[in-house]
């Protein structure tokens, strides 16, 4: 296998002037609560790619202890503050080794698909092979490509407003382009009388189904189930989520 650099530096998450806005753009949503209720009270969880760990924060109510995993200080930073008793760890989430194994490993957010190639994704499955008690499972999301959801992430269709503490009502869009086999996908915020702007890009790949499920066999792990959405309803071929939850074989 060739070496290859899993997590890219990548602004919007990275940028201590663009993470401000994270929260704000992705706050707390309700579409969660079923995942908490996959947890026991007993379970011990690793959150891949945690990020400003929102729901981290929320898992560790609901179970016996959290860890968190993210590569950007600067969200972590932001983690820290939400729970004192989440374990927060700065760490690569395919090249991460911890001295234990867990009863849930997740991945949520389409942090999956910042995994730009096969060995990136089939290194994240050895962790979590690894990782894995044998009695416990894994859960993570990737965005169904057949479905091209990316086509709305457009000027037009994606403008959202939010207000900031220190900025005021900020107005925030997107807009994509190609390149190569990846997806480039720029994202913007500015101060509603438009004298401030940042901004950031940002490459995801859409990996198929098919494709995942053979990187899972290969680390040894095994899928359960295929969800279309976070209520954990049955995917479809028009779902616009796939969300794979598994054990190890």
């Amino acid at each position: 296998m060739n070496q290859s650099t899993p997590i890219h530096t990548d602004t919007l998450y990275q940028d201590a002037s663009l993470v401000q806005f994270y929260d704000y753009d992705n706050p707390w949503s309700e579409g969660f609560t079923p995942l908490l209720h996959q947890v026991k009270k007993t379970d011990v969880v690793l959150d891949l790619g945690c990020g400003t760990g929102t729901l981290t924060a929320e898992l560790a109510k609901k179970c016996q202890k959290a860890y968190g995993i993210d590569l950007a200080a600067e969200m972590l930073e932001i983690a820290q503050i939400k729970s004192s008793t989440v374990s927060w760890m700065k760490e690569n989430i395919c090249t991460f080794s911890l001295d234990q194994q867990f009863d849930v490993i997740l991945l949520s957010g389409h942090s999956f698909q910042t995994l730009q190639s096969d060995a990136d994704r089939l290194a994240l499955f050895q962790k979590i092979k690894q990782h894995l008690k044998p009695t416990g499972f894994f859960i993570f999301d990737s965005r169904n490509p057949t479905v091209e959801e990316w086509k709305t992430w457009t000027p037009q269709a994606s403008i959202r407003y939010f207000k900031h503490p220190a900025y005021g009502v900020i107005k925030a869009w997107n807009d994509w382009e190609r390149q190569g086999h990846l997806l480039c996908y720029h994202t913007y915020y500015q101060t509603i009388d438009a004298t401030q702007l940042w901004q950031a890009s940002s490459l995801i790949d859409f990996p198929s189904q098919d494709s995942i499920l053979a990187l899972l066999e290969e680390a040894e792990l095994t899928v359960a189930s295929i969800f279309g959405d976070w209520e954990f309803n049955p995917f479809t071929p028009t779902s616009e989520e796939m969300i794979f939850k598994g054990i190890p074989l």
